[in-house]
Parts: C-alpha cells; sequence; structure tokens
C-alpha cells in the first residue's frame, strides 16, 4: 500500500498514511476527525543507487566535501 501526505482544511494538521487507493474517499484527520482534508502532493523515492558518486572537490569554487 502506497504511504500518501494530506492536510487538514479545518485544522491545518498535515499527516501520513499508508492507505489503499480505494479508502482514499474515507479519510480523517487524526487530530480533529475532520473529513475536509487534501490531498498533498508527494515525491517518491525509487529506492535505486546514483549514477555516480559526488565529487570531492567542485570545479568551480573554492569548496571541498572532504
Amino acid at each position: 500500500m502506497p504511504i500518501f501526505e494530506y492536510k487538514c482544511g479545518d485544522c491545518g494538521n498535515e499527516f501520513d498514511l499508508l492507505i489503499s487507493n480505494s479508502d482514499k474517499e474515507n479519510v480523517r484527520c487524526p487530530e480533529c476527525l475532520s473529513t475536509k482534508v487534501e490531498q498533498l502532493l508527494s515525491l517518491f523515492n525509487t529506492g535505486g543507487k546514483r549514477a555516480s558518486a559526488a565529487p570531492l572537490k567542485c570545479d568551480t569554487c573554492s569548496l571541498s566535501g572532504g
């Protein structure tokens, strides 16, 4: 099941729910029990590895990663 992020329109509480797509219509705020909730846009992580490691030193500035 996916994790969805919501924000309550009544109390402003932001919360995450592990919920199936079919149950998304029945979401209630866990703080005030309001049904006036808005699903937020969520970023996701695929769990894959990065293609390359970050450079140890920046070529365009004097910052060093080490």
